[in-house]
């Protein structure tokens, strides 16, 4: 961009003095010589930034060097102090803020404030032989020297808030990288802490979360030397009541700094509010039990949190880079902000994963109690009738015997089915399916004694690897009703894969439903008829389900997925 701007700025120079060639009045040749020069500079720094892959700062240092020098020398043979190229200066100025900051504003301002005071000296004592056609005078002397300051200086500081801000954007946005679901809750609290450690400069930070369901409130700690590890999780600590009163005390803001007083006898406080720049006074009482964890000279806090969900709070003991405390304490403010989104993620899916686990561990209880344990009970009791039965017949006796081994096996296979729900299906990719499907449907054959069989017909599979996972667990689920419900003497299992469409049936000649003729799954849904966790699986499959039943000749279950459900 500067060495585009510089290329035109003297090109419209070069231009300029050659539509009206009044300026410079004298040394005309000479100036026309050393502006030709900086335009053919200027082409010849294009062609290197646009060949260069970047340049170094180094590079940045040079360019800018010269550029003062040639200015310098174009608006001294060009009329002095009255140059008509008096505003290159500002292109040298205008490049120090874009390739720095503030300081190095200044100090290039400083340096054209010399050459043009120089430069005024030179034509005040050369005035009759050089410049005899000058007539600079002192107030005008001064007002250009106070358009330098002035211009360099909100330049300057203009660059400085535009570097700070792209750098806070920059640390928001790593920040709000920070957590991930594989990482869990501690994880992402870990890791959201370090990067704060390293954005503040922190001599330590201490990071609580209160769940507002349960009441638990965990504590993390980390130190400087825990960034360096970066496998390593923070010191985790779950507070008792006492302790979550001394954490989560009400406090003045949603972010505030307090700086313990020289004489150590209090702290005075500085409070962010929201949409006003300017910090608010305030007092508060640090909990004892929190002063006495650590010894700090400053303390600067965070909240952060979802209503009725949960709350936090991050403690940064002794931050250093608080020199600026209005520009710090608002920026804390606005990551904490766009931090608590990414928490929030993280800390309702382990909700989840807890009820959901729940609900499973809830599932596996009753399906044991239903099952399992009323079987084995039914087993003792029939053992214990047979044990008081004394006139039985060897004959009576062996089939009262065969019955509790029916029952046995029976139970032995229900439990391996439940085993097998629960075992997760290995299949990382869409093509491994129909392998699945085949494992699935001869471990039955196998199990059950039904005649079953598997096939595939068309093109190989290419769907999601969650909705081939679905389709697994449905054929699995299908084939557990076959061998509770059905008492089919033979199961077929079919996917049919084309360019347009997947198709997933299975069909058996066992009981049927208790429907007759072909009901979609909106019609299922409406007669409230029809294999409830089937249903559930197709809707998060994204595939039409459809059943055709014939009470006492068999069922068919027919999953359609479109090609927009493919991959």
């Amino acid at each position: 961009m500067l060495a585009i701007g510089r290329s035109f700025l003297t090109v419209s120079g070069l231009i300029a003095i050659y539509i009206d060639p009044t300026e410079p009045a004298r040394l005309a040749e000479l100036t026309y010589a050393v502006l030709f020069g900086y335009v053919l500079y200027s082409l010849i720094v294009v062609a290197f930034v646009h060949r260069a892959s970047r340049v170094a700062p180094r590079d940045g240092e040079i360019l800018h060097g010269i550029d003062i020098l040639w200015v310098a020398t174009l608006t001294f043979v060009s009329s002095g102090p009255t140059s008509p190229f008096f505003l290159f200066f500002l292109f040298v100025q205008l490049a120090a803020a874009i390739r720095w900051g503030f300081r190095e504003t200044v100090v290039t301002t400083a340096v054209t404030v010399a050459i043009f005071l120089v430069e005024t000296g030179i034509a005040g004592a050369w005035n009759p032989e050089w410049f005899p056609w000058t007539d600079m005078a002192t107030n005008r002397s001064i007002l250009r020297v106070a358009y330098f300051v002035v211009t360099g200086c909100l330049i300057g500081y203009l660059a400085e808030q535009e570097k700070e801000l792209r750098a806070e954007i920059a640390a928001v946005a790593d920040a709000a990288r920070q957590p991930r679901v594989e990482l869990g809750l501690g994880g992402s609290v870990t890791a959201v802490s370090r990067e704060l450690l390293r954005i503040f400069d922190a001599a330590a930070i201490d990071f609580v979360i209160q769940d507002f369901e349960t009441r638990r409130t965990m504590l993390w700690r980390v130190e400087p030397h825990d960034e360096r590890t970066a496998s390593r999780r923070a010191l985790h600590l779950e507070l008792d009541p006492s302790q979550q009163a001394a954490w989560l005390f009400d406090d003045p803001g949603r972010a505030w700094h307090a700086r313990q007083a020289a004489d150590g006898s209090g702290y005075a406080v500085r409070v962010a509010e929201p949409d006003v720049w300017p910090l608010q006074r305030n007092s508060v009482n640090l909990p004892q039990a929190l002063t006495a964890v650590r010894r700090f000279t400053t303390l600067t806090v965070g909240n952060l949190g979802l209503c009725e969900e949960w709350r936090g709070r991050v403690y940064l003991f002794d931050a250093a880079h608080t020199d600026n405390l209005e520009r710090s304490l608002h920026f804390l403010e606005s990551l904490t902000e766009h931090i608590t989104p990414a928490l929030t993620n993280v800390f309702l899916l382990r909700r989840l994963r807890s009820r959901a686990g729940a609900v499973e561990r809830a599932r596996v209880a009753r399906e044991l109690h239903d099952g399992a344990i009323q079987a084995l009970f039914g087993i003792e009791m029939k053992i214990e009738a047979l044990r008081r039965r004394t006139t039985l017949t060897a004959a009576a006796v062996q089939a009262e015997l065969g019955d509790v081994q029916h029952l046995l096996q029976a139970e032995v296979l229900a439990l391996r089915e439940l085993m097998q729900a629960l075992r997760p299906i290995e299949l990382e990719t869409s093509d491994q399916l129909p392998d699945v499907l085949a494992s699935l449907v001869e471990r039955f054959r196998r199990d059950t004694s039904v005649s079953a069989r598997f096939v595939f017909d068309g093109h190989p599979i290419s769907l999601p690897a969650p909705t081939a996972l679905e389709l697994a667990r449905i054929v699995q689920e299908a084939l557990v009703n076959v061998r509770k419900h059905s008492r089919a003497r033979n199961v077929l299992v079919r996917l049919t894969n084309t360019d347009h469409t997947c198709t997933l049936v299975i069909e058996d000649d066992g009981r049927g439903f208790e429907f007759e003729g072909r009901l979609s799954s909106r019609e299922l849904e409406k007669r409230r008829v029809g294999p409830a966790i089937i249903k559930e699986r197709a809707r998060i499959a994204g595939a039409e389900l459809a059943v055709d039943s014939a009470p006492g000749i068999g069922a068919r279950l027919e999953l359609t997925l479109d090609a927009g459900v493919h991959a």
